[in-house]
């Protein structure tokens, strides 16, 4: 492999000045974070996937599993790590169980797709190597090319685990950004063995999308003279914010293409504000900026059941204990939230939700008893089994006495000193040192 050294740009006499954004991809990162520290695996069919995390629930406490927040970004969750025997991931006594999370491209040319069964994707690929998901490690690589980016580019953000936008603006001009991505996807493999993708477009959701229009491994630069002829043929649903509200506009209205949803600008303009703005992401004007310290906007967590739960008693005993998880990781960012939102899934497809405003200052006594009171009521289908719960925390304010709750102020003072306590022993001594009796029975 040729070795590219860190690189920077001479001074150019063109007078055009960039303001290019660039949008950097690692293709099928968890398979390439394996390859990174095992090169056996290159060339070879490899699956990653498995269970989520099928020992959250377990009785007996976890070996060290503690919080990492190395990284942050729009859809880069907080890690639970500890250590279990591997095959636990995926394997359940003779049964395999779970899916495919990432798969090589290898694998992908025998039609094993992400988020298939892991049995399925063995019958299709049965040469495959199937691994776990071994999230410490592609969060530290994540980390780790978070910071030597950040030493060739001044603004960086990471929108995700394996995607990160730039911005070379007055940094690289415009004429020079195709040797520039080069230069850099060639550094980033040589350095860290980790293959990536890179659009670059003056509008950051354009440069989004000519990412997904050359992996795996390429290169794309979109001027804004060929924006039109690049975006008109790509289908509308795969646009950035485009989710299912302004999909069924779209679909409803036979919009199909981004080259359609730009002809009919008035239409769209008259969805009020969020279709304004969506307009000008679509035409490439918004000129939304590279945001290199993204504040989080909601700290949550969930857990698919591996085996439907009947029992309420079990149910109430699981929500106790994702609690104490997000407890956890609100202390840990120091935050204080004042939305909560719930969930719960039940066999059959049904489900039963809802979200709550109050301004508490936050401690783990009051989520707890809060939590089991809306779960209670929520459980709206109370014969059916539950195979999905979920929680999250919103809306964070920086603490003012004159904000919060006052005739529970004094109580949640003192619980919160508390909290801060058993936050600094779990930090320490791993998530499992304080657990409440409830959760052992």
């Amino acid at each position: 492999m040729t070795l590219c050294h860190t690189f920077a740009l001479p001074p150019h006499s063109s007078s055009i000045i960039s303001i290019m954004i660039i949008h950097l991809d690692l293709d099928c990162y968890f398979v390439s974070a394996e390859r990174n520290r095992n090169i056996d695996l290159i060339g070879k069919p490899v699956i990653v996937g498995g269970r989520g995390d099928p020992f959250i629930f377990e009785r007996t406490p976890a070996r060290a599993k503690k919080l990492y927040t190395l990284n942050s970004g729009a859809f880069v969750p907080s890690l639970f790590h500890s250590q279990h025997d591997p095959s636990r991931y995926f394997q359940e006594g003779e049964r395999i169980r779970g899916i495919v999370t990432t798969a090589s491209y290898e694998a992908r040319r025998c039609g094993v797709k992400t988020a298939m069964t892991l049995r399925e994707a063995l019958q299709l690929c049965p040469q495959a190597i199937v691994l776990p998901p071994d999230h410490l490690l592609y969060h530290t690589l994540s980390h780790q090319l978070m910071e030597l980016l950040s030493n060739e580019i001044p603004a960086i953000e990471q929108y995700s685990i394996d995607e990160i936008f730039a911005d070379l603006k007055g940094w690289v001009e415009e004429d020079q950004t195709q040797r520039f991505i080069a230069n850099l996807q060639r550094m980033i493999v040589s350095k860290m063995l980790l293959p990536v993708s890179i659009g670059a477009a003056n509008s950051k959701w354009t440069a989004k999308l000519a990412t997904g229009t050359c992996k795996p491994y390429g290169l794309k630069v979109v001027h804004d003279h060929e924006r039109y002829a690049f975006v008109k043929e790509i289908p509308i649903t795969e646009f950035p914010g485009v989710g299912r509200a302004f999909g069924k506009k779209f679909a409803d209205y036979k919009i199909k293409t981004i080259g359609e949803a730009l002809e009919a600008k008035s239409l769209i303009e008259g969805w009020g504000r969020q279709g304004r703005d969506l307009y000008a992401k679509l035409s490439g004007v918004d000129r939304e900026s590279v945001q290199p310290i993204r504040s989080r906007k909601g700290i949550g967590i969930s857990r698919s059941m591996d085996h439907p739960i009947k029992a309420r008693d079990e149910f109430y005993r699981r929500v106790q204990i994702m609690v104490r998880h997000l407890s956890h990781t609100i202390m840990q960012l120091g935050v204080n939230p004042t939305t909560y939102h719930f969930a719960i899934g039940y066999e059959y497809h049904y489900s039963s939700k809802k979200q709550f405003t109050l301004y508490r200052l936050f401690n783990e006594a009051f989520l707890q008893a809060f939590a089991k009171e809306k779960f209670i009521e929520l459980d709206t289908y109370p014969t059916l089994s539950i195979v999905y719960i979920a929680m999250n925390a919103t809306k964070f304010l920086h603490h003012d006495p004159k904000t919060t709750d006052l005739l529970a102020f004094e109580e949640d003072t003192k619980q919160h000193a508390l909290t801060k306590a058993m936050h600094k022993a779990r930090a320490w001594y791993g998530m499992d040192i304080i657990r409440s009796a409830r959760e052992l029975l």
